[in-house]
C-alpha cells in the first residue's frame, strides 16, 4: 500500500446501480457493452476501470463500469469522455482473485489512520461519497479456483497532509 501522485485518466463508463452481490455478475457484461461502443467509433480500450459513486444501505453501490480511453480519439463521435482526476491516491496492487478485492480494499482502508491519511470527500444526491475511488483491472481476466482473477489496483483519492 502506497501513495502515489496519478494522472488524470480520461475513461467512457456506463452508470449502473447494483448490489455488492450483482456486482461481479453484471460487470463483465457492462465492461463489454462499453468496448463494442468504442469499437465501433475506432476507439481502443486502454484499462478497464470500476468508479465507485455512491454507497447506499442494504449493500448497493452507484459505480460507472467502462474503460480508460484516449479523448483524442473521440474526437467526432457522440461520445464523451469523463476524468478520474489527478491528485495523490492512496493505492494497492492486488494480484489474484477478484473476490479478494473486499478483503484488499478494507485493509486499505484500515492503513489510513496509522499513515494519517484522510479520503477526499464529495457531497452527493446520496450524502458524502468518496470524491474519486476506482479499481484499475491491469490485464484481461483468468479463470481461476476462486473464480476470474488478475492484476487490479484500487485507487482511493485522499487529501494533502
Amino acid at each position: 500500500m502506497t501513495t502515489t501522485h496519478l494522472p488524470a485518466r480520461p475513461y467512457v463508463g456506463v452508470p449502473m446501480e447494483v448490489t455488492l452481490e450483482e456486482l461481479p455478475r453484471l460487470v463483465g457484461e457492462a465492461f463489454d457493452r462499453v468496448a463494442t461502443m468504442l469499437a465501433a467509433y475506432g476507439t481502443a480500450p486502454r484499462g478497464a476501470v470500476i468508479r465507485y459513486i455512491a454507497f447506499r444501505p442494504g449493500d448497493v453501490v452507484d459505480i460507472e463500469v467502462g474503460h480508460l480511453v484516449d479523448p483524442a480519439e473521440l474526437e467526432g463521435a457522440p461520445i464523451e469522455a469523463d476524468v478520474l482526476p489527478a491528485g495523490v491516491y492512496s493505492v494497492v496492487h492486488h494480484e489474484g482473485p477478484y473476490a479478494e478485492l473486499g478483503e484488499v480494499t478494507a485493509r486499505l482502508m484500515d492503513s489510513w489512520p496509522e499513515a494519517g491519511l484522510v479520503p477526499a470527500m464529495a457531497h452527493t444526491t446520496t450524502g458524502d461519497d468518496y470524491a474519486s475511488w476506482y479499481e484499475l483491472y491491469l490485464d484481461m481476466p483468468r479463470p481461476g479456483p476462486r473464480g476470474p482473477e488478475g492484476a487490479v489496483e484500487v485507487c482511493v483519492l485522499v487529501l494533502p497532509a
